[in-house]
């Protein structure tokens, strides 16, 4: 318990101290068409445990990958120092994705060669996103454990193709926004959440797999991670603008 309120301090920090605000004080502003049409012939991977790290100093996640990734032996007991720290581990609902490139590889780049890699400790880590804002519904609230009746909007770019398959929790609002449950803290999703004025939420089956790339263009790859009061996560993927924020 302790080691997971110092990483829950340490990526409050990776939004707070480190300058971050929300998308409207940085200017930050998206188209929210899909960056780019889906690949063909994608490797799809099952979603396991993400071994990943956060520099809170340089606003970076980074996944274990490369030439020589930590073992699941070694992750157990490795130790990062800051600005280094484990990202906060989640019982994930997507059920496949496809890690395509680092935020800063070029948009026409999707082989391996476009994962940019980074060594720590040893190891070999891989470029997975860059956090960039943080907006918050209806009003400001705590960043990552929002009161009842307030949503929390992080604004990241990561070039990531997520699929969900059978049924989802689906979060919407009363504009057309659509939002679908990614991770939960428990491991059990609850529709036993009190969510901001028109606002609501619903399991869904889904007549085919619902398949999220991400939206802005194809430099970007943004998603909006939203966040509830009990620490269940979503990614948006129907906007009711077209550009975020509207």
């Amino acid at each position: 318990m302790l080691n997971r309120t110092i990483s829950l301090l340490l990526l409050a920090a990776l939004f707070t101290s480190c300058g971050f605000k929300s998308s409207q004080e940085l200017g930050l502003r998206y188209p929210t068409t899909p960056a780019f049409d889906l690949p063909t012939n994608l490797q799809w991977q099952k979603v396991g445990t993400a071994k990943e790290l956060i520099n809170v100093k340089e606003s970076l996640v980074v996944l274990s990958g490369g030439d020589n990734p930590i073992s699941k032996s070694d992750w157990d007991d490795f130790k990062p120092r800051l600005p280094w720290q484990k990202n906060i581990e989640r019982n994930l609902l997507i059920d496949k994705t496809v890690f395509l490139r680092s935020p800063d590889a070029p948009s026409s780049c999707q082989a391996a060669a476009c994962k940019t890699e980074v060594e720590y400790k040893g190891y070999s880590w891989l470029k997975l996103a860059n956090p960039m804002a943080v907006d918050y519904i209806p009003s400001k609230t705590d960043m990552l454990k929002p009161d009842e009746g307030h949503l929390v909007v992080k604004v990241i770019k990561k070039c990531q193709i997520v699929v969900f398959e059978e049924e989802i929790y689906q979060l919407s609002d009363e504009r057309g926004n659509l939002y679908v449950m990614h991770a939960t803290e428990t491991g059990t999703p609850s529709l036993d959440v009190v969510l901001p004025k028109g606002f609501s939420i619903k399991k869904v089956r889904l007549e085919e797999p619902l398949v999220i790339v991400p939206f802005g263009e194809k430099e970007d790859c943004f998603f909006n991670i939203v966040g509830d009061h009990l620490g269940q996560g979503y990614h948006q993927y129907r906007y009711a603008g077209d550009y975020y924020p509207e």
